[in-house]
This record gives C-alpha cells, structure tokens and sequence, in this order.
C-alpha cells in the first residue's frame, strides 16, 4: 500500500505538531508500505521518517491550484490512499481519501471567527471534506457527536482515534531550563498557566476574574498566559488595569516548544478555561510535565482530563477561583493530581494512535486487517 500524507501545515502550533507525530509513527510501525509526504518548502527537517519520500511544494493551501496539483501529485506517485490531518481535500481524487477533522469550532463558535465570508467558506470546505472522505477520524467522541449535529456527517464512517502528547514534553524540563525562562519572563514566584490563542471560547477573560479572586483569597501568585493573543492582548491589558491585577498577569506572547515545556514544568497549578475545546492537547501536556490540571467541565475536555483534573463550570469565575485556589495551596491535593495526571497519560499513545488510524486504512480500502491490528 502507498500512503501519501499531506502535511503541508506541519509548521503551524497544534495541527502541525499533530501531523509531525503520527506520520512519524505510522512511518515506524508500519514500515512494509510506502509513504509519500507532501511537506511544504525547507520543511524536511520538521519530520524524521526515514523510509518515506519527500516531497516539498510551494502548493499552498485553499488555493484554486492544489485542486489540480494535488490530484496529478497523488496520480503521478500511484498513492493507493492520502490522508488529509487537516479538514482539505481535493475534490477531485484518483484514490480513495481518510481525512482527519479535529473538531467544528467555527460553527460551534461562530463567534471566533468574525467574518461571514470565512465562515460560510469554512462550513463548505467541511461538508464538502465529509462527504467525500471515504472515512473520517476525530479526536473525541464529543467532535464525532458536533461532526454529525453540524455537517449531518454519517457516525458510521467516523472513527474517534485520540491523539496523545509530542514525546518532547513528556520528558518534561529540568530546574535550569525552568529558572532561565522564568527569569528572562519576569517570573519571580509561584504561578498559574494558561496557554492559548486569544479566542472568545477560550475565556481568557473570566480566567482574569477568577486570578484577581484568588489573588485576594491570599495565594501569593502570578498568572503567565502563554501563547499569541494578536488583538485581543489590548483588550485583556485593559481588563487587568480595570481588575487591579496588571503587576500580577505576564503575557509572554508566542513562545517555542522548549520555552513552553519550561512554563509547564514549573508552573504550580495550570488552568484551562475553555469553553468549547474538541480535545485538549495543552491539558495533556501539562500532566505531562507533572503540573496538576484544573479545567473547565465543558465539551471535550472531561473525555480527555478523565479523573486527573478538578473542574469548574467555565461561565462562573467563582467556581474557577475555588478550584484553582484548592489545587494551588493543598499539597495532597496537588499530589494527588499530579500522580493521577502521569496514570492519565497511560491511555494517550502514538503507538496505539498509529495502530487505530492503520485500521481506518485498510477499512477505506476494504482490506482485510493485519493481525496485529485486532491485538
């Protein structure tokens, strides 16, 4: 069988990370097919798969031209399958497809996506990428469930494959990587994380209401918020002066992945506020830099977090503040989280995501299934 991927986001945060992880470990488990990777330009070095062939294009997506390109690329090479890890496919296809939607946050939360033209563009390259997928994963059973309700997707060709954390965070920061980057942030004591894109769903804006209660309640804290916020910095700076807080709260804007499993690894408590998430990556990543997790109870995040996390109803900054002041000041409530975070952890692998996206495989070419598959 050959497979082509196309990854030509794989230099983007989240998705990229995503793509980069499982083409690498379906490349390694199954190393008796053939892999095309579809990467975008000086790329190659974001990927280690050695028995695969590269192939770097200035194809750029939601382009008119990789409608045609990529049909006579995947015709070219003879690809028995491509599989799409971001929602686009090609309308016209010489092999059947598996395309991966992670979730429907735009139509779940139009809000987030202000303008109509993009979200109207959005809903037709989703339905579009429904119907013509001859199978679809997701990472959550609540994005299968938001697939049917909002693209009246068929559940029976939806496979819930979860992804698990990048192996880089996993081995979590030692105590001079933690001190340097909290020093060159401005770091000077115990602290909060949160990490995200500056969206209306994740919330940033009670997560502060929630900080400045408990700031009050006597934690002696800072709150780092970790990630791009583009526009809506100046609206959260704004909010901190009015909430009296600005000396407490550090944006640190974007950061890289070794800057990131720094802030994980020394942060006392990290809060996940969202309001909508389809899976959740950062609150794995937490756990597995050994940080306790509390989290809002909304969409997917109780699927992913399991027992390892407190939770919080995310419209009530009250509630918020109880449960980030429990985990903050009660050490066998800490422990106990952290040790319950590391057993979550246990049911998120690549190996067993390569396995079950295998499977996904052989089903959209009505191939009979390796024995390993049903171990």
């Amino acid at each position: 069988m050959k497979i082509a991927f196309d990854l030509r986001r794989i230099g983007n945060p989240g998705i990229g990370r995503y793509m980069k992880c499982l083409a690498e470990s379906i490349t390694a488990q199954a190393p008796e097919h053939e892999y095309l990777l579809i990467l975008p330009p000086q790329s190659e070095h974001l990927i280690h798969a050695p028995n695969a062939k590269i192939l770097c294009t200035g194809l750029k997506y939601y382009s008119f031209r990789e409608q045609f390109e990529l049909p006579r690329i995947i015709s070219h090479y003879k690809v028995d399958l491509l599989h799409s890890p971001h929602f686009l496919l090609p309308l016209i296809r010489p092999c059947p497809a598996v395309a991966t939607i992670h979730d429907v946050i735009y139509m779940a939360c139009p809000e987030d996506l202000s303008s109509l033209a993009g979200r109207l563009y959005y809903r037709a390259m989703m339905t579009a990428c429904s119907r013509m997928a001859t199978r679809l994963i997701t990472d959550s059973e609540h994005s299968k469930n938001e697939i049917v309700r909002y693209l009246h997707a068929d559940p029976s060709k939806i496979e819930v494959v979860y992804p698990a954390v990048d192996p880089f965070f996993q081995a979590g920061a030692d105590a001079a990587e933690v001190f340097s980057v909290q020093s060159r942030f401005g770091i000077d004591r115990d602290y909060l994380l949160s990490v995200g894109i500056y969206k209306p769903r994740k919330n940033h804006a009670r997560l502060l209401k929630a900080f400045q209660l408990l700031y009050k309640s006597g934690a002696q804290s800072q709150l780092v918020i970790a990630g791009p916020l583009g526009e809506g910095e100046s609206l959260l700076r704004e909010l901190v002066q009015e909430l009296g807080i600005a000396e407490h709260v550090i944006f640190t804007g974007f950061v890289n992945d070794a800057d990131l499993r720094a802030l994980y690894s020394g942060a006392r408590v990290y809060g996940c506020p969202s309001l909508h998430e389809g899976f959740g990556f950062t609150v794995l990543e937490a756990m597995a830099c050994g940080t306790p997790v509390v989290c809002s109870s909304a969409t997917s995040l109780p699927e992913v977090a399991g027992r390892a996390a407190l939770y919080f109803d995310p419209h009530k900054p009250e509630e918020m503040a109880s449960q980030l002041f429990l985990a903050f000041s009660n050490e066998s409530v800490r422990a106990a989280l952290i040790a319950d975070g590391r057993r979550n952890l246990l049911r998120f692998s690549w190996e067993e995501t390569a396995r079950q996206t295998l499977a996904v495989y052989h089903q959209a070419l009505q191939l009979s299934l390796p024995r390993a598959a049903y171990a």
